[in-house]
């Protein structure tokens, strides 16, 4: 007899995945809250279905697919790989929703214009890469983040008497795990080549606050521009850097 009451529990609970499976995409996304002028273009299922268009947080992107990681649900989440189109650029991630509300990405990679997310920073070259093993949010900050942001054709806002100082790549490394509610994110920053040699700091507090913190080098092959340039942020150290110290919001 408990064998049979086994195999019937099993029998629903296989019966109760296959139709959520089953669930057409644009009904799951209305159970979930998803508002209709939010996405267009719906096809396909829970289990593996696409979007034309989905705009979420004032972002737009798309076209969006998913498919599901039904392994995921022993979890307590709801995950599935998506692949998405930015403007000019991508995302792709596994994406895991928990009961609790928290979003989780692991495994993302990620490419676009510095301007689409930061209108205020990104210029019209500029270009942001992301790749995290981990990136988990919840209610609308940042809790986990493991990897990396590089921002390239970034001029940073440096004073100086002359031109205008020429784009850079930067890098900056995150390590943050369990983070408080209202604590910032905090990552190491660095170039990855050209006159200007940066190390430092860059704190990023809730809602879109940054601060950079840091020293600012130049290399030899540096032209007497920026040199010039480094000498207005104040008198260099004995190993020739200057303090480095910026602040705004994005």
């Amino acid at each position: 007899m408990r064998h049979i009451r086994l195999l019937a529990a099993a029998g629903l609970i296989a019966l109760a995945v296959s139709l959520v499976a089953l669930l057409p995409a644009r009904v799951a996304f209305a159970v979930f809250g998803v508002p209709a002028t939010a996405v267009s273009g719906l096809s396909g299922t829970v289990w593996h279905g696409a979007g034309q268009r989905l705009t979420l947080g004032g972002f737009a992107m798309g076209p969006v697919t998913w498919q599901a990681r039904p392994s995921r649900l022993f979890l307590g989440q709801l995950a599935a790989d998506v692949r998405a189109t930015l403007p000019d650029g991508f995302l792709n991630a596994t994406a895991g929703l928990s009961l609790g509300g928290s979003l989780a990405l692991s495994d993302l990679e990620a490419a676009a214009p510095l301007a689409w997310l930061a209108p205020a920073l990104g210029g019209a070259s500029s270009q942001l890469t992301a790749r995290f093993d981990r990136l988990v949010m919840n209610v609308g900050r940042v809790e986990t983040a493991i990897g990396s942001l590089q921002v390239a054709g970034l001029v940073l806002p440096i004073p100086t008497a002359g031109p205008q100082l020429g784009p850079g790549t930067y890098l900056v490394t995150f390590a943050a795990d369990g983070l408080k509610p209202g604590a910032p994110l905090t990552g190491v920053l660095k170039d990855t080549g050209g006159p200007l040699e940066i190390a430092g700091t860059v704190k990023i507090t809730p809602p879109r606050s940054y601060e950079l913190t840091g020293t600012a080098k130049p290399r030899p092959e540096a032209p007497p521009e920026l040199r010039n340039a480094l000498q207005m942020l104040g008198p260099a150290t004995p190993d020739g850097g200057h303090a480095l110290s910026l602040a705004g919001s994005f």
